[in-house]
């Protein structure tokens, strides 16, 4: 599970950035801008989250960054709550710490909550259960590392 914990539509989108060479997209995927500078869905926790890709899905072509150049939409991170599943329930002693994923897939992502906190970075909790459905394993969060302030992730 990953979706907006709000309708994302009047965020505004990011400046277009070209997809990086046979990358794969889905809704809301946490994005970045790789090493070569091309968006990419988010690799590791060594990448701060620049946003969140806001289209219907789709895959780019092996020769997107010389041929085609085509730009996924997304939004910026920066005040984006986002809503993932996890590896684990999320409890009230889990609000205000930090996590990484744990599953860095596209239409995938998951929240690693049993790794425990040491060295992850990437996303705050701020809560769970966001629709009252008993559902502790949707966990609503904040990009707590964000890709434009440049600093070295550890």
């Amino acid at each position: 599970m990953q979706k907006f914990l709000r309708d994302p539509a009047g965020l505004g989108r990011g400046y277009p950035v070209i997809g990086v060479a046979s990358g794969a997209f889905a809704y809301a995927d946490p994005v970045y801008i790789d090493s070569n500078g091309y968006l990419a869905t988010l690799a590791a926790a060594t990448s701060g989250v620049l946003g969140y890709y806001v289209g219907q899905g789709e895959t780019m072509a092996s020769t997107n960054a010389t041929v085609a150049k085509k730009c996924p939409d997304y939004v910026m991170a920066e005040g984006v709550e986002m809503v993932f599943g996890s590896d684990q329930a999320c409890t009230q002693t889990d609000v205000g710490t930090q996590c990484d994923f744990g599953t860095y897939t596209s239409g995938a992502f998951e929240l690693d909550l049993a790794g425990g906190q040491s060295n992850e970075v990437t996303m705050f909790i701020i809560g769970f259960d966001p629709d009252g459905e008993s559902d502790t394993d949707a966990v609503v969060v904040i990009a707590a590392t964000l890709q434009k302030l440049g600093y070295a992730i550890v």
